[in-house]
């Protein structure tokens, strides 16, 4: 574990409050893989953090705390309501519970926990879901994606990225509901959409959007003409070719140049 990752933690314990690291590294780390996929949950609440560290900013009861120059982020364990637009919580509940907190998350896989000692805190049984490379909801599915939709694309990312395949009542929920991702902004398909198409399994990740019916939701274009040996920029020049999707000065100075030739 990193050392500034367990200082973290270990501050955080000693003033007598419970800190966990959760989701990616937990899971990379089970997995044999490495990861700076540093995120801790904890009861311990804002203004305590801001005692003990410096707090960047704060976002939906989430914190970035910089120490070392090295960025977390640190969210209080909560439960969440209302969501608005399938996508953000209205409103907000601070709890005191760890397996609280998880309820609330995404996928089975994402709430393994790991303590400042190294050790696992597996209260979903996420380690039977790695071990058996399936990603399954947390709850029942078809609530889950009215909450959030994004949950859709990141279903198939970390199906692409970790080679897993996607559970059968998740799949039933993500084809009855791929509609709502048309209500997705643009800059977070395309954030989800990056990961998986740098991942060396990207050919399986198109293969998964269109078997949801998402290619066309999607607005992408030409499909079969990806390959594995085009770079990022490349891929979307190709599926891409309206521009329909947000990009930097610097990419569509390079999207330009790629179509010059």
């Amino acid at each position: 574990m990193n050392t500034i990752v367990k200082e973290v933690l270990k501050v955080i314990e000693e003033n007598g409050y419970e800190a966990y690291l959760v989701g990616g590294y937990p899971r990379d780390y089970y997995m044999g893989k490495k990861s700076t996929d540093f995120d801790i949950c904890t009861n311990a609440p804002l203004e305590k953090l801001k005692e003990w560290f410096v707090v960047e900013k704060t976002n939906y009861a989430s914190s970035i705390v910089v120490k070392d120059d090295l960025k977390l982020e640190i969210t209080q364990f909560r439960k969440e309501f209302d969501y608005v637009n399938h996508r953000f919580p209205k409103r907000i509940e601070f709890v005191s519970d760890l397996k609280t907190d998880l309820l609330r998350r995404d996928f089975i896989m994402n709430t393994l926990c790991m303590n400042q000692e190294g050790s696992y805190i597996d209260l979903l049984g996420a380690r039977k879901d790695i071990d058996h490379r399936i990603v399954r909801s947390v709850g029942n599915p078809f609530e889950k994606l009215e909450e959030d939709a994004l949950r859709i694309l990141r279903a198939i990312r970390f199906a692409t990225v970790l080679n897993f395949t996607i559970d059968k009542e998740l799949s039933t929920a993500m084809k009855e509901k791929r509609h709502l991702v048309k209500e997705l902004s643009y800059y977070r398909k395309r954030q989800e959409l990056n990961r998986m198409i740098v991942s060396e399994n990207r050919l399986y990740g198109f293969q998964l959007l269109n078997e949801y019916g998402l290619i066309e939701l999607l607005e992408l274009e030409q499909i079969d003409k990806v390959t594995n040996e085009l770079s990022l920029l490349e891929v979307w020049n190709i599926i891409d070719p309206t521009r329909k999707y947000e990009y930097t000065k610097e990419e569509k100075r390079k999207l330009k140049e790629l179509n010059s030739f």
